[in-house]
């Protein structure tokens, strides 16, 4: 039976979908699942904003990641869309991590992620032991009213080496180890560039270029040139954005490509990369290495004196790499001005770089005023001993040295998708959506009741730059970041060009990074196309769309992979400070918790906001925390003083209790407030209920009965009888 509507059947939902109609998406499971089963992601979206609510009944047996046909039902009470899934397309879920345990009744393995289920039961098997950690592959049976699979793999014990990269990966699905094709297909490969591979091809080796890159990177996908151009041709400036050719080296539709897609990414976590190409190329042959030639695509780049761009080119070309160097090197030579380093360098070397610092400075400029967003976010930093032991976590250091490669690699991007445009020929664009608009207004009422806005100013980009500028570095930066991050979509990837609302771009793509980004890797294959001049495939936008929807999943999928890995490690770093005292900010909220963001060392904390007491609650836009009948009031960028409790081992989080915070009266008045001992709660993070390791008469395992549903309206059963007192 169809569910009445519950709203207009002409009013699209926040989803832009409407009543009744039927979409394809992604299941996202709850680990809850209190009220309801997940999410739906429709696809070719990954925002927040457009996902719909599954209710218990409707899921029609899906599984967290399955991909699934739905159908919009209504709205729940709070204006967010519903829908039943109708039917399961492709199953997402192929295998399983988890901790294989042994019951009474037999053996189960608990899911590490929680969103699949609460447990799975499997039979016994020779390969795992109780309390290993495994890989079990589902078996999904029609009408099945308990997960079932079979252990396929032992990944480890819990202390082994590096197991939560194994387990991370696992748990998201992400492919660890290449085909024996793939391999067999990088054999042949010389271990140098031969001079024939050189045919037709720009050399520019005797060209000054250079590497950039973190100290810990592997690979070097990107390599720079910089001229400054004499003033009777105009003046400014020619740069040069050499990126390593693995086009060349990825046969299209051979067993690397094939791989490669699948992948669509580099996942890369604090201590080791997953790759999307084999080391073989990634780290040798693809790696713009110093001293040694390397096949490249390079952009050519005129900058005007007015830092704008006046003409572009692109060839298939060779470089020899004058010198690797990492952003420190950088700013110690030409920022810090430390004569050994600058002696080590180069007086040629050097001019360069400080020309490249004064061009970047320019074309950052110019960005923000043509309406660019300049959104600073800090990442955490770890640290390991020589034994891969976590030892320490401070923010990332970001200075000019990485804002010049940044305002480069721009530059080249936006050049390579107008080139595209302008040929009219499909490519796959980096687009970023215009932000919500509700969400933008709600920024702006906040920002206003900071006096950062004016009363009529609008939350344009110049307004918000100004803003951005105005709060760095003090108490209501952290606030102002979070709820602006928030009222932004998600950028992607797609065939339609819509821009780039967040660079205030028409044209922007992905061309410098092929070693990691499979869509870089595409439009390689394409550039080469338009210069040797052939043609492209029939139906290649139908193609390109296909594999811009796929690339955008795995993105999604390896940055969850990748917060995971971090939550993990930093348990690892925090385990031995149980019942130290530690300094932070509020960070953020969620409807039963507060987020601590530790000054040293540079990781998040929980805290259950019913330990505070008072009666605290979250505002309707999770910007603030309000007790004690607005008496009391902590908000986001406050700081606190919080003593770690323990750690979720379940699901990798820390928690604490607040001794004291920063905290404002009725009237706006600062304070310190402490909360009272007696009011602390360990229920701190919503986990599913493990079902108890025991079998029902049926030898099956034992689960909890549905309780039955009460009409609230009377106080009684559906059936009529008299509710029990």
């Amino acid at each position: 039976m169809t569910p009445k509507p519950t709203r207009s059947t002409a009013t699209p939902s926040q989803s832009g979908l409407r009543y009744l109609e039927t979409f394809e998406a992604k299941y996202i499971g709850h680990p809850d699942g209190v009220g309801f089963s997940g999410f739906l992601r429709p696809q070719g979206t990954s925002s927040k904003g457009s996902d719909v609510l599954v209710e218990w009944g409707t899921r029609h047996e899906a599984l967290h990641g399955d991909h699934v046909l739905a159908e919009i039902t209504g709205d729940d009470r709070n204006g967010r869309a519903k829908a039943r899934i109708i039917k399961i397309i492709k199953f997402g879920t192929q295998a399983v991590a988890g901790t294989l345990q042994k019951q009474p009744w037999g053996w189960r393995v608990l899911p590490l992620e929680q969103r699949i289920g609460p447990m799975i039961t499997v039979p016994p098997s020779d390969l795992a032991e109780d309390g290993d950690w495994v890989s079990v592959e589902l078996q999904r049976e029609k009408g099945s009213t308990q997960l079932q699979g079979k252990v396929i793999a032992r990944l480890g014990k819990k202390g082994d080496l590096r197991i939560e990269n194994r387990l991370t990966a696992e748990m998201f699905g992400i492919r660890q180890t290449f085909p024996v094709a793939v391999m067999q297909e990088l054999a042949p490969f010389p271990t140098s560039v031969p001079s024939e591979w050189l045919h037709n091809r720009e050399d520019l080796r005797k060209h000054l270029t250079c590497t950039i890159d973190p100290p810990t990177a592997k690979d070097f996908d990107d390599a720079i040139s910089l001229e400054v151009l004499p003033e009777n041709q105009g003046g400014g400036w020619l740069l040069g954005v050499h990126i390593a050719d693995v086009s060349f080296y990825v046969k299209e539709g051979g067993p690397l490509d094939q791989e490669s897609r699948l992948r669509g990414t580099s996942v890369y976590f604090p201590d080791e990369c997953i790759p999307m190409i084999p080391d073989r190329l990634s780290g040798d042959l693809c790696s713009l290495r110093e001293g040694v030639d390397r096949l490249t695509l390079t952009a050519w780049i005129t900058i005007s004196p007015q830092f704008d761009i006046s003409h572009t080119s692109f060839s298939e070309s060779v470089i020899h790499s004058r010198k690797r160097l990492t952003y420190n090197d950088v700013r110690d030579a030409c920022i810090d001005k430390q004569p050994a380093i600058r002696a080590t360098l180069g007086p040629e070397l050097c001019h360069m770089l400080e020309i490249g610092l004064q061009v970047a400075e320019g074309l950052k400029i110019l960005r923000l005023k043509r309406g660019a967003v300049n959104l600073d976010t800090e990442e955490t930093e770890f640290h390991f001993d020589e034994k891969g032991k976590v030892i320490r976590a401070n923010p990332y250091e970001r200075h000019n040295a990485h804002k010049m490669i940044e305002e480069f690699m721009l530059l080249a991007n936006e050049a390579v998708a107008r080139f595209f445009n302008d040929k009219k020929v499909p490519t796959i664009f980096r687009i970023h959506d215009e932000p919500d608009p509700i969400k933008l207004e709600v920024f702006g009422n906040l920002a206003r009741a900071f006096g950062l806005l004016g009363v009529h100013d609008a939350p344009s980009p110049d307004n918000l730059n100004r803003l951005l500028d105005k709060v760095r570095g003090g108490s209501l930066e952290a606030l102002m970041n979070t709820m602006l991050l928030r009222s932004l979509k998600r950028a992607e990837y797609s065939a339609d060009n819509i821009g780039h609302s967040g660079l205030a771009l028409k044209d922007y793509l992905h061309f410098t990074s092929p070693i990691r980004r499979y869509p870089d890797l595409i439009v390689h294959r394409s550039l080469r196309k338009i210069l040797r001049k052939e043609s492209f495939p029939e139906n290649f936008y139908g193609q390109l769309s296909s594999i811009a929807h796929e690339c955008s999943d795995a993105e999604q999928k390896a940055v969850e992979a990748e917060r995971e890995n971090v939550r993990w490690k930093a348990c690892d770093l925090m385990r031995p400070f149980i019942g130290k005292t530690f300094q932070g900010f509020v960070q953020g909220f969620s409807p039963k918790a507060i987020y601590i963001q530790l000054l040293d060392p540079f990781v998040e904390i929980g805290s259950p906001i019913a330990s505070l007491g008072l009666g605290f609650k979250v505002d309707e836009h999770r910007t603030k925390l309000v007790g004690s009948k607005g008496s009391v009031v902590i908000a986001i960028g406050d700081f606190v003083t919080i003593e770690l409790a323990g750690i979720d081992e379940d699901q990798h989080r820390i928690f604490g209790w607040i001794l004291s915070a920063k905290a404002k009266d009725g009237k706006g008045k600062v304070f310190s407030f402490q909360p009272n001992k007696s009011a602390r709660t360990q229920d701190l993070f919503e986990k599913p209920k493990r079902l108890p390791g025991r079998a029902g008469k049926s030898g099956r395992p034992w689960s909890p009965k549905k309780e039955k549903r009460k009409d609230r309206s009377s106080g009684q059963h559906k059936k009529g009888k008299k509710k029990k007192r």
